[in-house]
């Protein structure tokens, strides 16, 4: 089983990555040095990336490290044992099972405790680094919910159809559209538009019922049909409007608005959501910029 960390930043990919004494050293991150055998955990850890991204990510995560030494960014004992207890309790393991578990993994509680206590230090100093970069305004905020909450039109709608025949001619094709137009014309009279349905409609789920169709959101009904629907008025009626089915003569009952949530019940969601985005924006912003004000060497693969 593998113990998945419950630190969430795009560097938590790696709980160990100390560097081996005696081991070949790949790269060099100002004083720190990456070795080929923490490489090969990473990529162990993480098959499906390659050996210059995992590269390129412990790298990331030693000029993070090394900006958080030179502000004395500290984590305690206490920080590293609560994340622990949370990833047991997450995973339902016991002390024992737990320990055993790291063990057959090639982990120890010691080593595992040290990549805990580097990943916190890594989230601290991402979120000191980065807060003061990614406030969200209140313009954006209200930006972000018109986009996603946007008012929709609910409308009621009544429909007869005529239906065509995938074979039919031309002119039998404009004989049923004369038709449509004949009963259109009937109900503007002053015909009872259910009647008509009635009498007229090869809808069978509906005639019955008047020519009901039913309540549907904006974009619900075909774009024909609804393109249609949004220029009557409530208890007006309008066609012929052709579709695959045939000739449609349209009444709408009612339109309505369906209405967003208030802002106050979603406004953390949304936040949360600007919030990722800035930071993944910003994040990658400073990390350049760590890179071109450190010393960076990375040594020939030899294969």
């Amino acid at each position: 089983m593998k113990i998945l960390a419950v630190c969430c930043t795009v560097m938590s990919l790696f709980l160990t990555t100390a560097a081996f004494a005696g081991d070949k050293v790949v790269a060099r991150v100002g004083s720190e040095a990456i070795t080929q055998r923490e490489l090969t955990l990473a990529r162990e850890q993480n098959p499906d990336l390659s050996r210059e991204k995992v590269l390129d990510l412990l790298m990331e995560r030693r000029l993070v490290l090394l900006w958080a030494q030179k502000r004395n960014i500290k984590v305690s004992d206490d920080e590293v044992r609560e994340v622990e207890t949370s990833i047991r309790e997450r995973n339902k393991m016991s002390e024992e099972v737990f320990k055993n578990t790291l063990l057959s993994t090639g982990e120890t509680p010691e080593s595992f405790r040290a990549g805990l206590r580097e990943q916190i230090t890594i989230n601290k100093a991402l979120g000191m680094a980065l807060s003061a970069k990614t406030q969200v305004t209140d313009a954006e905020l209200q930006e972000l919910y018109l986009k996603t909450y946007p008012r929709k039109t609910v409308y009621e709608v009544s429909h007869i159809l005529l239906s065509v025949d995938k074979g039919a001619t031309d002119e039998e094709e404009a004989a049923v559209k004369e038709k449509a137009t004949d009963i259109l014309a009937e109900i503007k009279n002053g015909t009872p538009f259910e009647a008509m349905a009635s009498k007229y409609s090869e809808d069978s789920s509906s005639a019955d019922k008047g020519g009901l169709l039913g309540t549907f959101n904006e974009g619900q009904l075909l774009p024909e049909l609804e393109q249609l629907v949004s220029t009557l008025e409530p208890g007006e009626s309008g066609g012929p409007v052709r579709t695959a089915a045939g000739f449609h003569i349209l009444k709408l009952i009612s339109r309505q608005f369906s209405e967003p949530p208030p802002l106050a019940e979603v406004r953390s969601s949304l936040e949360r959501h600007l919030m990722f985005q800035k930071e993944e924006s910003v994040r990658d912003k400073w990390i350049k910029e760590l890179k071109e004000t450190t010393y960076i060497e990375v040594f020939p693969d030899d294969g």
